[in-house]
């Protein structure tokens, strides 16, 4: 530890703070002649000045000087002393070996008291030296005292440690957490009455606490508070005037003993800024507080004075205005500490320069040794000093306040800086220059930065994305060639503006900040925001924000990548669409169902009035309404499935082109002649899987359609197209997996429709013609079969101008099979007598079926769960048909077909329901033997159905 410089500074801070003046300054001098190590108890130039000037008229071992009118010392420091209220200036020189040479040490104080030549700043000075220099143990003894044997740490520590010991001020160090003494001074424990044996180690507060029986305001609460604030904001606080008695020693027959004390609590930083120890300095002022109390005998009188309350007041005004000192210089070292520029101060008096040691380095770190003015001229670049020197002194001489200049500075590594350099002029009472204060800002990065902005943004004009970049206050600094043709703005139109008074004009001011606070605690942000264009347009982008670092991580800009949304939110209101008609094709597809169960037993009854009132016309005429009511509401219900995709289909492949042809007289006598009908390009030979009969039905209403958006007459076309299906974009555009598609486009020129109602349009019972002349199921009953389809359908239409419909179907590459005429079936019936095992969960129904199956001569056995009908199976009972509903509660209806072929492998089956198609996707795995009726249906279609069935198999 001998000479270390951590060492060394340590025993300095300690020197100072046992001097108890309040202006204390040592200087280490090495040996050689260099320049010496300074350390002060104030950061003012003007005090450092002073102690200077005292330490220069030291020519011995000791100098005092009475008061601050000595005239050897410098007018200036004369001034300042007397202001300051110094009445007493000394200087002490002391030796230690340093290295491998002798070294010195000069103590310099100055106090508000006269210097006398005395033990105690002998002793500390002693102290110092020895400590400095942790001499070895055969060394001279510092002041009398015999080191003990051991290492130079060991014996710098025991130096240290009497150093504070003997320290004449009252003092204790405690621990910050737990306020536990670690050290007390001396002159702390005689005046409190106390051995170090009873306080080091313990809890300040167990050790003085509060009197139990004074009714005064805690001093232990107050002391408690002012080592709290100390701890948190890390500064010292200096506390008013506190009334706090100290227990007696046992041997003082115990008790209390009323004491009034000036406290002061410092902390002690670490490296990293944390408070290691909090020093708690004292001053006891209890005799002077006594002393100017008058006698008597009222106790609470003595309490509260007049003398007392005003001691009190002027004590907190004094700590008041120590608080607001010592925030002043905190303030001024943190700036100075924090600032990245370098605070030059240059007195033209007498050619003193003092600068702070910035964050920067290595360039704080230089220009805190100027001490002239020619040390800053020598550092200057050659090239640049002349027009430098040149333009300081040109400022000086016409009184100019302000003064500034951008250069280079040469390190001494060799290592060059640019810099901003900027002053202002302090005029004395003549009107004269006194002083220039100024900063001196390192502006390499900022260059650097700026040469390799200019360089990316030539290679970033030829980017597609809008790439921006603007200054930390929000200006526009570099907008490439993307940027300008999307917003419409030049490079030169915005260069310089605010981004609010351009693309964020409109953009709300909490969404921006938001977004700021986010950039600057994480270095970047993501998000949409609102841009606007020159010709006040806005739109959705997607944002990237990357803050622009120099290379000592200090902000520099900020750099924006703006993707246009335009595309992806139209995208995403299709597919919220999408999801829409989904959700209501599952809804109408589940109430078509329950109809169907209805119109099932409305339609068969019907039918048996309309054959059993043949001979009353009247109510026979009323029974075929009904049927014909039922009929209405089975189609209706059939639409309902189209839309739901929950219909049955019966695909094949099919030549669209020659679908289309077939139904070309029934689409020219649904339109009047006003309208001009066009097809193209049906002579192409492209095949689909579908079921004609929806596909006309679906080309029919798409043209009726038309047809009513052109009531004065207009052009109708039906295009047929080939589509490939393969980039992502064509993917995502139209839902649809990759592949060739069979494209059927329908375009009129008619009155077109709005884009709010077109959102809507393929919504189930949405329609925009007058009531009574649409049900609103066309565009549904398309889009159902579309979709069931395995394709798409979309819209396109422009108010005045027309409106385009594109059916898109997969093409099949196979070509059609030649079908068999279908066998006449009308008049079948099943033979007399066969066993039917009928399941429905529906008892309405299964009575209405049940009824007409007996009617046409069948023996019927009811089940009104899957379960119930299984377990006869299982029983062994003879069945000649399973005839069941597929939507069942529990076991359905596909599941119950698949037990009950296990069971009765060639046992045929009739599934019923209100959509089929939930059936028929079941066609392979249920086998040859599985016939389909689809609700409702009347007794007729119930024979033929059960005929066919029947014929397909034989009775187990």
């Amino acid at each position: 530890m001998a000479n270390d410089a951590a060492g060394i500074e340590k025993a300095a801070r300690l020197a100072l703070m046992a001097s108890g003046d309040e202006w204390a300054m040592i200087s280490v001098y090495p040996p050689g002649g260099a320049a010496p190590q300074r350390f002060c108890t104030s950061e003012s130039p003007a005090v450092r000045a002073a102690l200077e000037a005292l330490e220069a008229e030291l020519s011995g071992d000791e100098i005092v000087l009475p008061g601050p009118g000595s005239s050897s010392l410098p007018a200036a420091c004369r001034a300042l002393a007397q202001r300051a209220g110094l009445r007493g200036y000394r200087a002490l020189r002391r030796t230690f070996r340093h290295g491998a040479g002798p070294g010195h040490c000069v103590l310099a104080v100055a106090g508000a008291a006269e210097r006398e030549a005395g033990r105690g700043l002998e002793l500390v000075a002693d102290l110092f030296a020895d400590g400095a220099a942790a001499a070895p143990p055969e060394a001279r003894p510092a002041a009398g005292i015999d080191p003990a044997p051991g290492n130079a740490a060991g014996q710098a520590q025991e130096i240290f440690r009497l150093l504070f010991e003997s320290a004449p001020g009252l003092y204790l160090v405690l621990a910050p957490d737990s306020f536990r003494i670690v050290a007390a001074s001396n002159a702390y424990l005689e005046a409190t009455m106390v051995t170090r044996e009873q306080v080091v180690g313990r809890a300040l507060f167990d050790v003085f606490p509060d009197d139990p029986e004074d009714k005064e305001d805690s001093g232990v609460a107050a002391l408690r508070a002012s080592l709290l604030r100390v701890r948190e904001n890390r500064a010292y606080d200096v506390m008013a005037v506190q009334r706090y008695p100290i227990r007696r020693p046992p041997e003082a027959s115990g008790g209390f003993e009323l004491r009034y004390w000036s406290p002061v609590n410092s902390p002690v930083l670490d490296p990293e800024g944390r408070v290691m120890y909090i020093i708690h300095r004292v001053e006891d002022v209890t005799d002077y507080v006594l002393a100017h109390r008058p006698a008597g005998t009222d106790a609470s009188q003595r309490k509260a004075t007049r003398l007392e309350a005003e001691i009190v007041l002027r004590s907190r005004e004094l700590k008041r205005m120590a608080d607001t000192l010592a925030q002043s210089e905190q303030r001024l070292r943190y700036v100075t500490r924090a600032t990245n520029d370098v605070v030059w101060d240059w007195s033209m008096a007498d050619d003193r320069l003092w600068c702070s040691r910035s964050a920067l380095e290595p360039l704080g770190s230089v220009l805190a040794r100027w001490t002239r003015l020619a040390d800053w001229e020598a550092c200057i670049h050659p090239d640049d000093r002349e027009r430098v020197g040149a333009s300081l002194r040109a400022g000086v001489a016409a009184g100019r306040e302000n003064w500034s200049a951008e250069y280079r500075l040469r390190l001494p590594d060799g290592t060059e800086r640019a810099v901003l350099h900027r002053c202002f002029m302090v005029i004395d009472d003549q009107g004269g220059p006194q002083r220039m204060v100024g900063s001196i800002a390192d502006l390499t990065e900022q260059k650097q930065q700026e040469a390799r902005l200019r360089m990316q943004a030539e290679m970033l004009d030829y980017a597609t994305d809008a790439i921006i970049v603007r200054d930390l206050d929000n200006r526009m600094l570099y907008w490439n060639q993307a940027a300008a043709a999307r917003y419409g703005w030049r490079s030169e139109e915005v260069i310089g503006r605010l981004v609010g008074e351009t693309l964020y004009a409109q953009c709300a001011s909490s969404d921006f900040q938001h977004a700021m606070q986010v950039l600057m605690r994480h270095g970047d942000y993501s998000g949409r925001m609102v841009h606007s264009a020159a010709d006040g347009r806005t739109f959705i982008v997607h944002v990237h924000w990357i803050l622009v670092r120099r290379e000592d991580g200090a902000p520099r800009a900020i750099l924006s990548v703006v993707t246009d949304l335009s595309e992806q939110i139209a995208l995403e209101q299709r597919l919220l669409q999408i999801q829409k008609l989904e959700s209501l094709g599952r809804l109408t597809g589940g109430l078509a169902h329950d109809f169907n169960n209805w119109l099932t037993v409305i339609l068969g009854n019907a039918e048996e009035l309309v054959d059993a009132l043949a001979a009353q016309p009247e109510l026979r005429e009323i029974a075929h309404m009904i049927q014909m009511a039922g009929e209405r509401g089975a189609d209706l219900t059939r639409r309902l499935l189209a839309f739901g995709r929950r219909q049955a289909l019966r695909p094949r492949i099919l030549h669209v082109g020659e679908a289309i042809e077939s139904i070309r007289p029934l689409i020219a006598r649904s339109l009047p002649e006003n309208i001009d009908l066009a097809l193209l390009g049906m002579e192409q030979r492209w095949c689909v899987y579908a079921d004609r009969a929806q596909l006309e039905a679906a080309i029919l209403n798409l043209c009726l359609n038309a047809r009513d958006a052109m009531p004065e007459g207009g052009k109708l076309g039906i295009e047929l197209l080939l589509a490939e299906i393969g980039d992502r974009r064509a993917e995502l555009d139209k839902s649809l997996p990759p592949g060739e598609y069979v494209v059927i486009a329908i375009a009129d020129n008619g009155t077109g429709i709005p884009q709010d109602v077109i959102e809507h349009v393929f919504e189930p019972f949405f329609t925009t013609k007058d009531e009574g002349a649409g049900n609103g199921l066309g565009l549904s009953m398309v889009y159902g079969f579309a979709k069931q389809s395995s394709g798409d359908v979309t819209i396109y239409s422009e108010p005045g101008r027309g409106t385009q419909v594109k059916l898109y179907l997969p093409r099949a590459h196979t070509e059609p099979e030649t079908q068999a005429a279908p066998l006449a079936g009308a008049g079948a019936r099943p033979r007399a007598g066969c066993a039917i095992l009928l399941v429905e969960d529906d008892p309405i129904v299964r009575a209405h079926l049940s009824t007409q199956l007996r009617d046409l001569g069948c023996a019927v056995t009811e089940a009104a769960r899957a379960e119930e009908a299984l377990a006869r199976l299982e029983q062994g009972e003879a069945f000649d048909l399973l005839f069941t509903d597929v939507v069942m509660p529990g076991m359905s209806g596909i599941d119950l077909s698949q037990r009950a072929r296990s069971l009765r492998p060639g046992l045929p089956i009739l599934l019923s329901s209100g959509y089929t198609f939930e059936a028929m996707r079941h066609q392979d795995e249920l086998g040859p033997l599985v016939r389909f009726l689809n609700k409702p249906y009347g007794k007729t279609v119930l024979a033929q159905a059960l005929s066919e069935a029947l014929g397909g198999g034989n009775p187990p």
